[in-house]
């Protein structure tokens, strides 16, 4: 990549005596499908108008700055970023230029009796696994044969066989169809937090699309942390002549007859458009922002009624002092169960980001960032989240301190986002850290499709197909704005 500086656009709203009357799409949240949905638009000509109720773009894909250090909200670090994959070819097409860290490792699993350091290479990563598990070489060999043939047909988005033979598995019911070994198991699927559903639930399809992705290219850190990546792509919809309301919520999508017109916003100014690109929680667009029963077709409706969303998060962000050393601490899922029948069990993601880019922290001191999974039991029926969110904070640094003894006396910075907060900035029902589950029953063609029962109406982002993580959502955004310059021709 280039070694130009972090980008540091500015990030503001289009003045308001500039802003059109109507424009040829209107995108309503920033998040990575949003901004790359409309800078493609924007790109191909088209009076683009992005509209955010958070005064920064990026959705879950941003940061925030505490006392000099530099914390990544949600997103910590990013697949496909390479030349030929979908991140890097996305930014090739739209002309950006930005500097990433290539992690080798790319991630470690930490079970209670043992260790897996994954390599940033598939090929390598087959070879360490046939060594550690002999007796099932052949099995692993043609267990990714099929992950791999899988992956690939649902990136080009295509029916096959290998479609056909797994779109009704779980990732669980795969794995036992290729394995006898536990453990094996339990390794091949100690990432599954990065798609929100243990392997009993989760979707082989799923799996394959996030851990061939990240297998096959490595994972990737922006340079200047995570917002640098959405604003990035948020200068460059800036350049191509975008128009841009940070700070606004829109009210109600506005229809005409069966066709979108365009939007109103909190203040009841009405900006027209004939496409909409909505960005953001599904339930949001079709239960409050078109809340006329007349508005959607009632069979879709109830469709997206008994919908699930995805698992949410608690997540701490310390900002450590001088006279520690975190080297030992390996970036990656710490599990605690302890056979492939507990894989589902509470786990934590630990990573330091300073030890990849110093300059997101003051000299001399350091981040460490966790992501805390609990099963949705554990918080459901919440009263007191101050009093919840302490009790994490203690049990959590309880089990740092495990691994790196009197952490907390280096502490100079605590702070907590609960599924709540997740809620607060991003408005997905429960916090939703990845739209719709990937339950068998919500992946491929039992996703939302990007169009909608309302002519001029498009769905981008997590909440539809292909899914989650940010390779996904940028594919999201890429393929929809191609859909809308297809019909428009």
């Amino acid at each position: 990549m280039s070694s130009t500086k972090p980008i540091k656009p500015h990030i503001q709203s289009t003045k308001i005596d500039t802003l059109y009357p109507s424009y040829d799409v209107i995108v309503i949240g920033a998040g990575i499908a949003g901004l790359i949905c409309a800078a493609f638009l924007a790109k191909s000509g088209k009076k683009a108008l992005l509209i955010e109720q958070h005064f920064i773009p990026g959705g879950y894909c941003t940061s925030f700055k505490r006392k000099g250090f530099l914390f990544d909200a949600a997103v910590h670090h990013i697949g496909g970023c390479g030349k030929w994959s979908v991140v890097g070819r996305c930014f090739k097409m739209l002309g950006i230029e930005m500097d990433f860290y290539h992690l080798d490792p790319m991630d470690n699993l930490i079970f209670p009796t043992f260790s897996i350091e994954i390599p940033a290479d598939l090929d390598e990563y087959l070879l360490r696994l046939q060594k550690r598990y002999p007796h099932e070489k052949d099995n692993i060999k043609w267990f990714f044969q099929d992950f791999i043939r899988l992956y690939r047909a649902t990136f080009h988005n295509e029916k096959s066989q290998i479609i056909e033979k797994y779109k009704d598995m779980t990732y669980g019911m795969m794995l036992d169809h290729f394995f006898d070994d536990s453990e094996l198991k339990m390794v091949l699927s100690g990432q599954w937090g990065y798609v929100g559903l243990a392997p009993s639930k989760a979707s082989a399809i799923a799996m394959s699309q996030m851990m061939i992705n990240y297998l096959k290219d490595g994972a990737f850190f922006p340079k200047g942390g995570t917002q640098e990546f959405a604003n990035a792509i948020f200068r460059k919809f800036i350049d191509f002549g975008g128009h841009v309301m940070l700070s606004s919520k829109v009210k109600k999508i506005l229809k005409k007859g069966p066709s979108v017109s365009g939007v109103k916003l909190n203040d009841d100014k009405e900006i027209h458009s004939s496409v909409v690109v909505s960005n953001i929680d599904a339930r949001q667009t079709f239960y409050h922002l078109l809340n006329d029963e007349n508005d959607v077709d009632a069979v879709y409706l109830k469709n997206i009624e008994g919908m699930k969303e995805s698992c949410s998060f608690f997540l701490l962000y310390l900002g450590i002092g001088k006279g520690i050393d975190l080297n030992t601490l390996k970036r990656g899922f710490y599990l605690s169960g302890s056979n492939f029948d507990s894989i589902d069990s509470e786990w934590m993601y630990i990573s330091v980001p300073t030890s990849i880019c110093q300059a997101l922290s003051p000299q001399n001191k350091q981040i460490i960032s966790i992501v805390v999974y609990k099963k949705e039991e554990f918080y459901k029926n919440v009263t007191d989240w101050e009093l919840l969110k302490q009790n994490i904070v203690s049990s959590t640094l309880e089990r740092l301190e495990s691994y790196l003894p009197d952490i907390k006396k280096h502490i100079e910075i605590i702070e907590v986002a609960t599924p709540k907060t997740l809620e607060r900035y991003t408005l997905n029902t429960n916090g939703a850290a990845y739209g719709w589950a990937v339950s068998v029953d919500q992946i491929w063609e039992q996703r939302l499709s990007p169009t909608t029962p309302i002519s001029g109406l498009y769905l981008a982002g997590h909440w539809t197909r292909p899914g989650p993580g940010i390779c996904a959502v940028v594919s999201s955004g890429w393929s929809v704005a191609n859909l809308i310059l297809k019909n428009w021709r």
